[in-house]
């Protein structure tokens, strides 16, 4: 098999992946074979686009992942239209400045849910592969005006080679920790130093989720796809 069918036979749920980072996940698996669920809260319009042009069985499904209920059909529904859930991508984040947003709901969506949907794919007869998506902040002591969101990113990244242990065999968990790929919608951030002297894509990142989905020998590694922006640690933050 190459890379065009390396995951022929597998099925992926995204959470978030209508639309930027997480719709570039979501064709990059969907061009390597995989069948996904194109999870999405807001963004129905390009939810249905991503059917229309994805392969291998796609389909879009809405719920909020703050709300424990939702969460719970969420991962029902993509396990009942997939058959099973082999894949699961925890792309979806609140991002805010420190202050902007009530910090139980950004810890219910950066945390609370990740692991929630994670356990659910643990819980099955064979287990699963889990992905989250995490961000290069996790490797600054301090994170500029987005100690919050920052905060949540290192507590799921904490998780990552607690739960590989855990879980193994049936189960694997890794992180992908994009860097400045895209800067958030309403913000205005420079990408800081990048040793690489480049700014990481999108496409880098979904390459980067789909290489650990196909790698049945790794588990509770974070794979850091920031353009060497962590080697400076807190010079960056």
């Amino acid at each position: 098999m190459g890379a065009a069918d390396s995951l022929t036979g597998k099925t992926a749920l995204v959470t978030g992946g209508s639309r930027r980072l997480g719709a570039a996940i979501c064709r990059e698996l969907a061009a390597r074979g995989a069948a996904v669920a194109v999870h999405y809260r807001r963004s129905e319009a390009e939810a249905i686009a991503m059917n229309r042009v994805l392969k291998h069985g796609v389909f879009s499904l809405r719920g909020d992942l703050a709300n424990p209920q939702e969460r719970e059909w969420i991962f029902r529904e993509a396990a009942e239209w997939l058959g099973r859930v082999d894949i699961l991508v925890n792309n979806a984040a609140l991002f805010a400045r420190d202050g902007e947003i009530d910090p139980a709901e950004l810890r219910a969506v950066n945390v609370e849910a990740p692991l929630d949907l994670a356990a659910r794919v643990a819980a099955q007869p064979g287990g699963g592969c889990v992905i989250h998506v995490l961000d290069a902040r996790i490797a600054r002591p301090e994170a500029g005006a987005f100690r919050g969101y920052a905060a949540t990113k290192r507590e799921l990244a904490d998780s990552v080679a607690r739960l590989a242990r855990e879980w193994a065999p049936k189960t694997r968990v890794n992180g992908v920790a994009p860097g400045p790929v895209l800067a958030p919608e309403g913000v205005r951030e420079a990408a800081g130093d990048l040793p690489l002297g480049r700014r990481p894509t999108p496409e880098d990142v979904a390459r980067a989720v789909a290489f650990l989905a196909e790698s049945e020998s790794i588990t509770g590694q974070i794979l850091f796809v920031d353009g060497g922006q962590h080697l400076a640690g807190a010079d960056h933050a």
